[in-house]
């Protein structure tokens, strides 16, 4: 990540107007601190050295409070506007992040986890207000301020001038030598927290089967060392932070000091008058202050730049192009298909297809790939090798060439996890049949061994709350509802009877057959021998890496 990228004034309209008023203030902010020098000179040189009356330099010492007065003034609207600008970048980043993972069908979600992509919209995003309202500023400061106060030297006393372009380049390459460091552990702290993120996530999405086979402990040692791993990558960031401010503070000081010894040897030799002596003196700090400031706050905005690469990556996804509509489908095949996924081995998924009036079971191991497939029917997966394609009325389709959103019309979808809005039991199944009426929607439930009855307010309870009292069971029956209710031509469920009974079990499946022999495709993902037994066809599915 570069200190100031040109993407962000591409991505975020308030950083144009930030820039021009950085730009601004750091003028300003250099010609009041070049005018406070003079002031201040000239204040010492009448009273020592003219041995002025205190009295008669009240107008020297009111000029010098205004100036100070101002420079106060600046550096408070400075924050003041940073800190505005930064709320507002970070809100239109996250918003942009968000738009273009639902522009791109959640793909983004699935190459970084949905703990990943939480993690960077989140905290990730927060911490760029290191970023925006710090180093950005600093930034454009140590850009002017030097140039004009090292100008101004220069123009006084040109040995000066001299010793000041020779050492101030030595703090941004040392900055920039040391920031490598920094950049390379805090991106490796960034990825332990994604990881962290996803694992807890999946823990808690987990427990309670981790409970009933009695194996949270060892899961809690591994949550232990990722958590151990993050703390030591953060502390090593911590280090370097520390050794680089010790460095870049020594190299401002020795050069600071370098020209007093300098400009001490002169006045007493009579080379230089007090007044362009005492300037410098005044002016030399303002020169290497700025530029160690930015470096830092490089520290203090590191965990912000390292999720910048994640960030353009997702705003510079190409959005997909949409491709030929459907309005059937009668048959799905796909080769054997193979999934990467960033630091995780490969998943290779076996050649098969989906023809209508099957109930169609994947069974294997928990990570063989049965929920990638689901995600790669959807379109929310891109396989790395393979090819799926759909037949219709109007000929074969390259999957890849289909209209995702046309597409996704034609499928009913229950997930492993079900998740729901805020909302009543009946408006989350009218997502799938929105004129359905409640009769129907009560059939609905009833079809999948629910009876509305045994909620607490029948289809008026309140689903999506944190005090909701429905147990999982009844969660996963609402979703399998809900999926079956839009009679889409293609219905993919993933564990659809899990924490069910089996008398609901054995009602599900026969809701299933009844399905398939109207015409529908049922991709099954399950791990219970009853479900599977009353699958029409079946498919192992193994993993591979």
């Amino acid at each position: 990540m570069k200190a100031f990228d040109p993407r962000l004034l591409r991505y975020s309209r308030s950083s144009r107007g930030f820039i021009f008023a950085l730009v601004f203030n750091a003028t300003f902010g250099a010609l009041f601190t070049i005018a406070q020098a003079f002031l201040l000179v000239d204040l010492i040189c009448k009273f020592f050295q003219q041995k002025r009356n205190f009295n008669s330099l009240h107008i020297e010492v009111i000029q010098l409070g205004l100036v100070f007065l101002a420079r106060a003034l600046l550096a408070y609207i400075n924050d003041r506007i940073a800190a505005r600008a930064s709320s507002k970048m970070r809100n239109e980043l996250r918003i942009l992040v968000l738009e273009k993972t639902i522009e791109n069908g959640g793909s983004d979600a699935n190459e970084l986890g949905t703990a990943g992509l939480a993690v960077l919209v989140t905290k990730g995003i927060n911490n760029l207000d290191g970023y925006f309202a710090k180093f950005l500023p600093q930034l454009f400061i140590a850009i002017i301020v030097p140039v004009l106060v090292g100008t101004t030297i220069a123009l006084r006393d040109w040995k000066s001038g001299l010793i000041v372009l020779l050492t101030i380049p030595l703090i941004p390459i040392f900055g920039i030598l040391i920031g490598r460091f920094t950049a390379s552990a805090t991106e490796k702290k960034w990825k332990t927290l994604g990881l962290l993120s996803g694992y807890f996530l999946d823990l808690l999405s987990g427990l309670t089967t981790l409970k009933v086979y009695g194996r949270e402990k060892l899961q809690s040692k591994k949550l232990h060392d990722v958590g151990e791993k993050y703390r030591v990558e953060t502390m090593q960031v911590l280090r370097i932070s520390f050794l680089s401010s010790l460095a870049l503070e020594l190299i401002a000081t020795l050069s600071v000091a370098l020209l007093a010894v300098t400009i001490g040897l002169r006045l007493v030799n009579g080379s230089i008058p007090l007044s362009s002596g005492l300037l410098v003196l005044v002016l030399a700090p303002e020169v290497y202050w700025p530029i160690r400031q930015v470096s830092a706050y490089f520290h203090a905005a590191a965990d912000g730049v390292a999720a910048f690469n994640e960030l353009f990556a997702i705003l510079e996804e190409p959005v997909k192009i949409s491709g030929s509509p459907l309005h059937d489908v009668s048959r799905i095949s796909w080769t054997q298909l193979t999934i990467a996924f960033p630091d995780r081995s490969k998943i290779t998924i076996p050649a098969g297809e989906l023809n209508v009036g099957e109930v169609h079971a994947l069974i294997g191991p928990s990570g063989a790939g049965k929920s990638t497939l689901a995600g790669v029917l959807l379109g929310f997966i891109k396989p790395r090798d393979g090819a799926i394609t759909v037949t219709t009325s109007q000929g074969l389709h390259d999957f890849s060439t289909i209209d995702i959103t046309a597409w996704r019309a034609l499928v009913a979808w229950q997930p492993q996890e079900p998740k729901f809005p805020l909302g009543t039991v009946s408006t989350i199944l009218r997502h799938a049949k929105p004129g359905a009426s409640d009769q129907e929607l009560i059939e609905a439930l009833l079809s999948v061994d629910l009876d509305p009855i045994d909620l607490p307010q029948g289809i008026a309870t309140e689903l999506g709350t944190i005090s909701q009292k429905l147990s999982i069971g009844q969660l996963r029956k609402i979703a399998l509802a809900r999926a079956l209710l839009k009679e889409a031509p293609l219905i993919i469920l993933d564990e659809p009877t899990a924490s069910v009974d089996d008398i609901s079990e054995s009602t599900i499946a026969k809701v299933l057959a009844r399905q398939a022999s109207r015409g529908a495709m049922v991709l099954l993902i399950s791990h219970r021998e009853l479900l599977i037994g009353a699958a029409t066809k079946i498919t192992r599915v193994g993993a591979h890496s």
